[in-house]
Order: C-alpha cells, then sequence, then structure tokens
C-alpha cells in the first residue's frame, strides 16, 4: 500500500511539473504592444487634458519617487494634482526623445517600460502669470498584468 501511495504522489508531481513545463511562453511581441499603447495614451491624455486617465488601473498601493520622495498618493490625490497641473499647461510639444524600452518578467505578469520624453508649452502660476517652457523628463513606470489589463503599480521620474 505504501508503495501504492508513493507512486501516486509521485506521478502527481510528474503531472505538475509536465503542466508547469508545457504552459505556452507569453506573446511578449503583444505585451510589448500593449504597454507601448499605454505609453502612446498617456500622451494623449497629456494633450487632450483627460484627467480620469491617470486615476485609473493604477494600484492601492499605487508609489510614486521624484524629488527625493517617496509618495503614495490616492486616486483622488493624483486626479486633484492632474487637475491642477492639466488645467494651467498648454502643451505645444510632448514627444518621445527616443523609443521607450520595456521588458517583462519571465512570465509576463510584470512590465516595466523607460521612457524619455521632450515636453514643451506655455504654464500658468497661481498668480496668473503665463511662462513658457521646454523640459525634458525621463520616468520608468512598472505594471502588473491582473486578467487582460495592466494595473499600474508605480513611476520613478525625473526631469532636466
Amino acid at each position: 500500500m505504501t508503495f501504492v501511495k508513493d507512486s501516486l504522489k509521485t506521478l502527481g508531481v510528474c503531472f505538475v511539473c509536465l503542466f508547469v513545463s508545457c504552459r505556452p511562453a507569453p506573446n511578449y511581441d503583444a505585451l510589448r504592444q500593449q504597454i507601448l499603447n499605454l505609453h502612446e495614451m498617456n500622451i494623449d491624455a497629456h494633450m487632450k487634458k483627460d484627467v480620469e486617465f491617470f486615476a485609473k488601473d493604477i494600484s492601492d498601493k499605487y508609489f510614486s519617487v521624484g524629488n527625493g520622495e517617496i509618495r503614495n498618493p490616492s486616486k483622488e490625490e493624483i486626479t486633484s494634482q492632474f487637475e491642477r497641473y492639466l488645467n494651467s499647461t498648454t502643451f505645444t510639444e510632448y514627444r518621445n526623445l527616443r523609443e521607450p524600452t520595456i521588458g517583462f518578467s519571465k512570465d509576463g505578469s510584470l512590465a516595466w517600460s523607460l521612457v524619455q520624453v521632450k515636453v514643451a508649452g506655455r504654464s500658468q502660476a497661481e498668480f496668473g502669470t503665463e511662462r513658457d517652457f521646454e523640459t525634458t523628463w525621463a520616468w520608468i513606470t512598472l505594471y502588473e498584468r491582473k486578467g487582460k489589463r495592466w494595473i499600474r503599480l508605480g513611476e520613478v521620474s525625473n526631469y532636466k
């Protein structure tokens, strides 16, 4: 009887190993296109002042790193921040300076994009004064795939 139990355990382990090793590899080309599309949607949301875009599909534990700080803004804080920013800014240019670099975890459940963009336009300060600006931004965005959607886990950004 012990022989039978041990044989069944061994057989079970073999089936699990076989099942796991037979899973097809993720279609990295398709996943890469999805992340590129999200990046293009980000640029488009800036140009169209789509405040809602920036708070949708983010993790409840979303993090933001910049200006020497680590923050965990809520969706409401992100919406408010982008509403102020976009309502006081007119973009004349928002474009990639280099092709985004995109990578994935082995199983395709995590992704990151590394981007560099040129941004130019006009911004309005608190007291109504306006100024032209031109700057370069670079950032890394981390994503987690949930079903067929990508959730933004966080971003690390800087500018010059």
